[in-house]
């Protein structure tokens, strides 16, 4: 079909009279003869003188014009009404003729669009254009569907004067936006059409906008994507019932086309995207291969070389085109090469393996490598993919080992005696260490107390009274000497400990009795503070096998710490049996143990602190702010004397929220720590 080509031939008029014509002439001929022949012969009937008879010859002519006017007026009204409709249709023929050669010309300017457009919204931006400028819509827009949204939102758009399309908001469901024209012909997955916007209900929520830009007719055809619906075409006219059959058609060719185009994009997309990708791979591949430590090869089972490394060349010092024509036996000593031979056999039949042999370079140097070769197919060849790694380095190591091994066993001992001299001389240094601060610590502790005696005589008044300034520091010197004294003390214990002085004794002891001296004593201090004491001990706790002054020493140091880092709550001590299971293999257990928890409220100590806790001179609240007093040797020697009992001791905390501390000791002791 080409409608611009019927358009211009010239119209012809005939030379044959049409058949109608033929038929009013016969019409008349007759009329007029029958007329003629029987109003003479009635005449002749009648008798009348020649004077009538000559007046009624002149009616007879006159009713004959008469009768022939009106058949021939009632034969130019048929003829002239023929001829006015004949001319209308014409009219409108000419008419369609001329929107359909528009419509085809914007057709054939969206295929030259097709074939020209590099991308999607190239395409549809230009396809709008042509229909609106070559196909003579008012407007066109294509919509493309959001399957996350179901909305169909505008993409391209032409001939939209009053932003009308962008105030759109279109759905490809059922919801009230999507049963207009474009959500119909998106959900049919055929054209719609209404040739009446202005009266037609479907257009009724868009018709105010559509009347600003004098749109009359609408049409909506579906645009498809690998065979599925997936946006609109949306074409606009000025003139009612526009879109008619061939209009339609010539629309839904041009939806085709579209379809079509989109899918070619579609696998031109996938197809730049698969050579992209492969392109990277490549890259990637690339990359990787001259990013490998050592040399790097790929050969077939003939010997060609199909792939290697930038290092292969640097180190074998070929050019490409020579590694090309080379076999792998050229790049080894004719020493090397059965060996190496035999190494590429075993992974072409076994799938994998490795050699090590001196690699060969052009100018003669060997360079001791280590070859891994695995069997690998590739374009339906069997080839091997390796790698080859200068040990260069390891065998240099290697002969170091060697030389060393031969001199080691008497550096060995020379340095076992060197060693042995030093433990002894620190071992001995420590003895002394430990023996000196405990003779230091008994002439110190003599003279305190009698510090700390005399003082407390003369805050008694028994030397004169005082004023309250001298009673003051008096108090503070006591203070001070006590202090000092439980100092010298803890280092005393330490010393003994270290030095292997401290006797422990294997007693029988009232648990109970000792935990409430334990109690009482520290009693004062937590009033004091204002905090609750506690003493929950099980009824089973009752006599053990053990130093009572150290344990009550573990006791009060447990307790005081408590009351010292508590603010606000209280401490509890609790004591129950518990059975410790034997370490390492056996069914056997510890004869039964007492454990007691000394729990407080107070701040608690961080996770990372917990390690050195328990170590001698180490306090978790350091520096010159420091809040809390103390030698940080406490819970240090806690823990020597409870392994000095065969127990043990251990801590857990939560930072604000408080510590506890756990001692295990045995009943019974079974034998000296």
């Amino acid at each position: 079909m080409n409608p611009s080509n019927s358009s211009r031939k010239p119209l012809r008029l005939s030379r044959r009279l049409p058949r109608q014509s033929w038929w009013i002439a016969a019409g008349y001929g007759g009329f007029a003869t029958l007329w003629i022949f029987f109003s003479d012969k009635a005449l002749g009937w009648w008798n009348l003188d020649s004077r009538l008879l000559i007046q009624l010859s002149i009616y007879k002519g006159v009713g004959f014009v008469a009768v022939t006017s009106i058949l021939l007026l009632l034969l130019m009204w048929w003829t002239f009404g023929t001829i006015e409709s004949g001319y209308a249709s014409l009219q409108a023929q000419e008419a369609e003729i001329k929107t359909l050669n528009r419509l085809y010309a914007g057709l054939l300017q969206v295929r030259q669009a097709i074939v020209s457009a590099t991308s999607r919204d190239e395409l549809f931006q230009r396809i709008c254009r042509v229909l609106v400028e070559n196909g003579g819509l008012r407007m066109a827009w294509i919509g493309w569907h959001d399957p996350s949204t179901h909305r169909i939102a505008p993409v391209a758009e032409y001939g939209d004067d009053l932003d009308y399309i962008q105030s759109l908001r279109i759905y490809g469901d059922d919801r009230p936006e999507g049963r207009g024209p474009t959500g119909r012909a998106f959900r049919d997955a055929k054209p719609f059409v209404s040739n009446d916007s202005l009266n037609d209900p479907v257009t009724k929520p868009w018709r105010e906008g559509a009347s600003r830009l004098g749109i009359r007719a609408v049409a909506a055809l579906p645009i498809r994507l690998k065979g599925e619906v997936a946006g609109t075409l949306n074409v606009y006219a000025t003139e009612a019932d526009y879109f008619r059959e061939q209009e339609i058609a010539l629309l839904a060719e041009a939806a085709t086309d579209i379809s079509f185009a989109m899918d070619n994009l579609a696998r031109d997309e996938e197809r730049r995207q698969a050579e992209a990708l492969v392109l990277s791979e490549r890259r990637f591949s690339d990359a990787v291969i001259e990013s490998m430590p050592g040399v790097l090869y790929f050969y077939d089972m003939q010997g060609r070389f199909l792939r290697w490394n930038k290092d292969f060349e640097e180190v074998s010092g070929c050019t490409p085109e020579e590694i090309g024509r080379m076999n792998p036996m050229d790049f080894f000593a004719p020493e090397e090469r059965p060996l190496v031979k035999a190494s590429i056999a075993e992974a072409f039949s076994q799938g994998e393996s490795s050699v090590e042999a001196a690699f060969q370079a052009r100018n003669g140097r060997s360079i001791p490598y280590f070859f891994t070769g695995r069997r690998v197919v590739f374009d339906d060849r069997v080839c091997l993919a390796g790698v080859g790694i200068d040990i260069s380095e390891r065998k240099r190591a290697e002969a170091a080992l060697r030389e060393l091994n031969s001199t080691l066993e008497s550096r060995v001992a020379e340095r076992t005696g060197e060693l042995q001299a030093a433990l002894v001389r620190a071992e001995s240094a420590d003895r002394i260490k430990s023996a000196f601060l405990a003779t230091m610590s008994h002439e110190l502790r003599t003279p305190l107390n009698s510090i700390i005696g005399f003082t407390g005589i003369v805050l008694q008044g028994l030397a004169g009274p005082l004023n309250p300034e001298q009673t003051k520091q008096l108090g503070m010197v006591r203070t001070s000497a006590r202090h000092l004294l439980e100092l010298i003390n803890d280092v005393l214990d330490i010393s003994k400990i270290e030095a292997g002085q401290l006797d422990v004794r294997a007693e029988p002891l009232n648990l109970p009795a000792s935990i409430h001296r334990a109690i009482a004593s520290v009693k004062v201090l937590a009033e004091k503070k204002g905090l609750t004491l506690t003493a929950v001990v099980d009824p089973e706790v009752g006599e053990m096998v053990g130093d009572r002054r150290r344990v009550e020493q573990i006791l009060l140091n447990l307790l005081n710490n408590g009351i010292k880092f508590t603010d606000h709550g209280g401490v509890t001590l609790t004591a129950r049996i518990a059975d410790v299971p034997e370490s390492g293999a056996g069914n056997g257990s510890v004869p039964a143990a007492v454990s007691i928890q000394v729990a407080d409220t107070g701040i608690g100590i961080r996770t990372e602190d917990l390690a050195q806790l328990f170590q001698p001179f180490r306090q978790i609240d350091t520096g010159l702010d420091r809040q809390h007093e103390g030698t940080g040797l406490g819970l240090a020697i806690c823990r020597r004397l409870a392994g000095l009992m065969g127990g043990e001791i251990s801590a857990t905390s939560v930072p604000g929220q408080g510590s506890e501390f756990t001692i295990v000791l045995p009943l019974r002791r079974q034998s000296s720590p």
